[in-house]
């Protein structure tokens, strides 16, 4: 599996209560689909689920391997061995010490609650109860998501001699492609709309062929999309394609207008991402508005940022934010720099995002500041955001902000002062 994947979080050894083996882990669990089960004796809903899961592992014939592994939440060792008596399926020993981390990081804060982990590491999906109950033989197990190029249409349609004429999609088979998610009833998409068709023609001047950017349009009406779309340089998923543009919507987790999304090449290999166009990023618009869209394409994410301008999901990740509002231009630029030059020089286990934020009152930033009640000194103020781990924050007294005071506060933030948002 991926180095991603924490092996570490299942402990020493996994135990199979029916037959009283043991086993490591990765001997056992590598290269398989991984179906996490998180249930308890006392819990009714997990004792039903618990046949229904049973019934499922004799009953599938599925083409993959997969191993189900039972985390218990059980609240003694007695039900914990009742429960885990008859199943036949892997379990972590009770009262794993690093239960809780796979309870946050697999969000099990209900029960019965299934986590499917694909063969890479990567998640299938943390509803898989929901899977089981609408699937109960697998037909379409793992239940991975629809992959993108299932959902693209057939053809796509360019504007020509005032016609809109279609093409096939096939032909952008080889290229990077964005899409870009808008309607004109939205007013930020009027307002990005400009600056995302001149960032195409310069981007399709200096790059040739090796990229395409289709409209995916959330307008209501014909008409609408019309205008809208006369007022663009690009292609278009066609509007009577209706099925497309929602799918798309849906499996890109489009939540709000605009979005502007980077996908990569179709593979030519199947093999290679299951034959899916690979989700490269899906904030290119922060990219645009930020002007730097020149050198970086295909603009893999930056571990670095305007946590005033991002529209970065800050709940999968632990943040580094320096704020400094009263800094003159001078201090806010060596500010940004260190930052940057801090997440690039960074060589921690986690994963961690890296912003500065000057202006307090600016979307998330404003969130953030407010939340973790902080106070303007006058000087920097350095803070790690924990919002998956019950919504920890750390705060520095540190004001020198340089690449090496930001890689001290990361080995040492636990000894600052702490609260929760």
């Amino acid at each position: 599996m991926a180095e991603e994947f924490d092996f570490s979080l299942f402990g020493d050894f996994v135990v199979r209560p029916s037959t009283g083996e043991t086993a490591d882990p990765i001997e056992v669990l590598a290269d398989k689909v991984i179906l996490l089960y998180f249930g308890a004796l006392w819990n009714e809903p997990s004792v039903k689920f618990n046949l229904k899961l049973g019934l499922f592992d004799s009953l599938a014939k599925v083409p993959e391997d997969y191993e189900i592994v039972f985390c218990s939440m059980d609240r003694s060792e007695e039900d914990y061995n009742n429960f885990c008596s008859k199943m036949s399926w892997w379990c972590l020993p009770y009262a794993m010490s690093t239960l809780p981390k796979l309870i946050t990081e697999y969000k099990a804060h209900g029960m019965p609650h299934l986590v499917v982990i694909d063969k890479d590491g990567s998640l299938i999906t943390m509803d898989g109860v929901q899977s089981v109950m609408t699937d109960p033989v697998g037909k379409n197990f793992p239940w991975r998501r629809i992959r993108v190029v299932d959902i693209l249409p057939e053809n796509y349609v360019i504007k020509k001699d005032g016609e809109e004429v279609k093409q096939p999609m096939s032909y952008l088979d080889d290229r990077h492609l964005m899409l870009y998610f808008a309607a004109r009833s939205d007013d930020l998409s009027k307002e990005f709309t400009p600056w995302m068709t001149k960032a195409y023609n310069i981007l399709k001047g200096k790059r040739g062929d090796d990229f395409e950017l289709l409209y995916v349009s959330g307008d209501e009406s014909e008409p609408a999309f019309e205008v809208f779309f006369g007022e663009m340089t690009c292609g278009a998923v066609a509007f009577d394609d209706s099925d497309a543009r929602e799918a798309l919507e849906t499996r890109l987790d489009i939540t709000e207008y605009p979005m502007l999304v980077m996908l990569g090449p179709k593979p030519e290999d199947e093999d290679d991402n299951f034959g899916d166009r690979p989700i490269i990023n899906t904030e290119v618009r922060t990219v645009i508005e930020n002007g730097d869209y020149i050198t970086d394409f295909p603009f893999y994410p930056k571990p670095f940022g305007d946590l005033c301008k991002t529209t970065d999901d800050i709940n999968t990740h632990k943040c580094l934010i320096v704020f400094h509002e009263q800094g003159d231009e001078e201090e806010q630029f060596e500010i940004e720099y260190a930052v940057k030059d801090a997440s690039e020089e960074y060589r921690g286990e986690e994963f961690i995002k890296f912003y500065w934020a000057f202006d307090q009152d600016a979307g998330m930033a404003a969130n953030i500041w407010q939340a973790c009640e902080l106070i303007d000194s006058g000087t920097p103020t350095m803070v790690l955001l924990d919002v998956k781990n019950d919504g920890a924050f750390y705060v520095s007294d540190e004001t020198e902000i340089t690449p090496e005071t930001i890689k001290f506060f990361l080995m040492n933030y636990k000894s600052s002062p702490q609260g929760t948002i």
